[in-house]
């Protein structure tokens, strides 16, 4: 074994498993009052301040994390007053244990929610401001097929794709209103100048004063894009290692970063702007519409693959179809006057629409 104990713990940190002996020696280590080496490991790792850094976890947060961790090294559960211990530890060394119990990603959104959001969000009370006091985070999650709109304290409106989390304070504090995303949301965002509204989300950081704009940022996905209707965004990549690259978009305009090869693009995007607004507004509605731009719409939105073949590739619809309609149900509206059939292919999970043709 390594005699300096902060070495021994980056060793610890670098593999993916642990001895006996390696986990014994960690349930010894986390059962000390002295963490010092930890929360220094933990600011070489994450380039922390210690001296500036002494907000605490929330409390359940914390429990979670030391509960993690002892079930990984094959311990009993901690006890009520390991876990009040383990509420007083900084973020810092917080930060270390996640990584150990092997949830980076929480480690992000962790950092995220507590340094970056404000020191736990404590508020000034300066006038003008919010009052003084507390605030608590709030995390919203849509499930498959299911989408939800969320206000934010200052009036924010935030339509949530399905299959994303939002997390946003239960009101807002300092000079800026931050909110964390992970998927898709389209925002209004309530004008106020003197506070920017901040969007944060794996690659991107979006700023604004008032606007609407939607966020796309899939954490299985290898890119981000924030197409802008109205107002004017600044789109920032934030992700740890990447080059320091921005773009200001105006409406009907997108920025996408590609995380390979790393490179953020400013693009004209008339057509995505007006799919965002559509789907906020729940109403679909096309004048003279290619058909292969109307299908692909209807994939982004019910998230299926359609084919289209035959003649109808070179037709044009008129029709509208509401968000809450099924995806049978809009299919009909768009085959029925194209006199074209649907079939369901079953083996690729997807529809194939043919035959038909123009009116």
């Amino acid at each position: 074994m390594l005699n300096n104990t902060q070495e021994y713990l980056k060793q610890l940190l670098n593999q993916e498993s642990w001895t006996n002996e390696e986990k014994n020696w960690m349930q010894a280590y986390l059962d000390k009052t002295d963490l010092s080496e930890l929360e220094t490991v933990a600011a070489q790792s994450y380039h922390v301040d210690l001296v500036s850094e002494k907000q605490e976890m929330d409390r359940k947060t914390s429990t979670g994390i030391l509960d993690k961790i002892h079930r990984r090294i094959d311990a009993p559960r901690p006890g009520f007053g390991q876990r009040v211990w383990m509420y007083k530890r900084t973020i810092a060394a917080a930060a270390i244990i996640i990584i150990v119990a092997g949830a980076g990603y929480l480690l992000r959104q962790v950092s995220r929610n507590t340094a970056d959001d404000g020191r736990e969000l404590a508020h000034s009370g300066s006038s003008g401001g919010p009052a003084a006091g507390i605030a608590h985070m709030h995390q919203v999650v849509t499930a498959i097929q299911e989408r939800k709109t969320v206000q934010m304290p200052d009036g924010t409106l935030v339509s949530l794709e399905q299959g994303s989390t939002l997390d946003y304070p239960d009101q807002f504090s300092g000079k800026t209103r931050e909110i964390y995303l992970k998927g898709e949301a389209f925002f209004e965002v309530t004008k106020d100048a003197t506070h920017p509204f901040i969007v944060h989300t794996e690659l991107l950081k979006t700023t604004v004063l008032g606007t609407s704009f939607n966020v796309e940022a899939y954490p299985e996905g290898n890119e981000a894009r924030v197409v802008v209707v109205s107002g004017k965004v600044k789109v920032e990549v934030t992700a740890q290692g990447k080059e320091q690259q921005e773009v200001v978009v105006v409406p009907n305009q997108r920025a996408v970063y590609y995380e390979l090869p790393d490179r953020l693009e400013k693009q004209e995007a008339p057509d995505e702007a007006v799919f965002c607004q559509q789907r906020r507004n729940g109403k679909f509605i096309y004048t003279k519409i290619a058909v292969p731009k109307v299908v692909e719409d209807m994939q982004r939105f019910y998230h299926t693959s359609l084919v289209l073949q035959g003649n109808v590739r070179n037709c044009f619809w008129n029709g509208h179809f509401h968000t809450s309609d099924n995806l049978d149900k809009v299919l009909s509206l768009i085959a029925i006057p194209l006199n074209a059939s649907i079939r369901k292919d079953s083996t690729s999970n997807r529809y194939i629409i043919y035959g038909g043709g123009c009116q």
